[in-house]
């Protein structure tokens, strides 16, 4: 990896191990992500070499969910990462982890699917009401089951919720255990793709809430080593930026990471994967952070949250907008 000076080092010091021939350590950061297609810019980040090209040597570590992430962050397990929404909204609220900018839009990625065999005779909205419904508590999911509800017209009590992570939701609607789920690409593709069997009968965009991923970093990082905070941001977009600049190479590359990471998919899944995330540049994500945009997504989120019983009050997000764009615009600085 390219070497760097580490923020906060005595020029002196630095001087003098240069003069002298010695080479600086790369700056160690600890990562969260999840094993779906979400996590795909961050490993390409350092499959690719930006990590390192910022004199950054990572280590990532993958989390079943963003809930189960947000208690390791906590604990000081990693430094940065992304998280889906409502755990970011918890982040914020409770220790003050930065959600700096959005990482993807997915409001059409986010699905609610439902089993034929029981919605037999009755509308989707009917059928809520009393199917059993697999998604995961105080996350994205239950972000858009929410909403669908409220699209539906079904009050939020009468949802039969059966907690469950994505894996068990979908082998849950596979064999019948549940009559509803809420799932994503790329690893709901054979069920979208039985349409004998299942029907997509909503999603985040049909019920009318955003839904985002953002990027985060964690207070003490921004706090304590802000250099390399903004260097991590700078090559977590630049990864984006890579994505959308080369989709065909992207779609490629997600072999490797597919492999590594142990999802199981082809060039197929991929493809159908990221047409559904609409992955951010880091102009786009200080615009939608300077516009507001951004904390509006997350606060709609929190209503969502707030009327369902999982919180008691939206949160004040928008104090940590200032902070957020300090982030970027020192990342963007970078790149001057």
């Amino acid at each position: 990896m390219t070497l760097t000076l580490i923020k906060r080092l005595a020029a002196g010091a630095a001087l003098v191990a240069l003069a002298a021939g010695g080479a600086l350590a790369d700056t160690k950061v600890h990562l969260n992500s999840q094993p779906n297609e979400a996590g795909y810019p961050m490993w390409l980040a350092d499959h690719l070499g930006y990590f390192g090209d910022n004199g950054l040597e990572v280590e990532t570590t993958y989390f079943p969910n963003g809930g189960t992430a947000l208690a390791s962050g906590v604990s000081g397990d990693w430094q940065a990462g992304w998280t889906g929404g409502p755990p970011a909204i918890s982040g914020w609220d409770k220790f003050k982890l930065i959600s700096f900018g959005t990482m993807q839009k997915e409001s059409r990625n986010i699905k609610l699917i439902m089993r034929k065999d029981a919605m037999e005779g009755m509308t989707p909205g009917e059928a809520l009401a009393k199917v059993r419904i697999g998604t995961v508590p105080n996350s994205t999911w239950s972000q858009v089951l929410f909403a669908c509800a409220d699209h539906f017209g079904v009050a939020h009590g009468d949802l039969e919720i059966v907690p469950l992570d994505p894996p068990v939701t979908r082998q849950s609607l596979r064999n019948g255990e549940v009559g509803a789920g809420t799932t994503a690409a790329s690893a709901d593709f054979d069920i979208v793709n039985d349409k004998d069997t299942f029907e997509v009968v909503c999603d985040g965009e049909v019920a009318g809430t955003s839904v985002i991923a953002p990027w985060i970093i964690t207070n003490r990082f921004w706090t304590d080593d802000p250099e390399a905070a903004a260097k991590f941001v700078d090559a977590a977009y630049r990864a984006n930026e890579y994505i959308r600049a080369n989709p065909d190479k992207a779609v490629d590359l997600a072999l490797q990471y597919y492999e590594d990471t142990g999802i199981e998919g082809d060039k197929e899944t991929a493809a159908y994967a990221f047409s559904l995330r609409d992955f951010q540049t880091l102009d786009e994500a200080i615009a939608d952070m300077e516009s507001g945009a951004t904390i509006d997504a997350l606060i709609a989120g929190a209503e969502v949250l707030v009327a369902a019983g999982a919180y008691d009050e939206v949160p004040d997000l928008k104090s940590m907008q200032p902070v957020a764009l300090d982030v970027l615009m020192a990342a963007k600085a970078l790149r001057k």
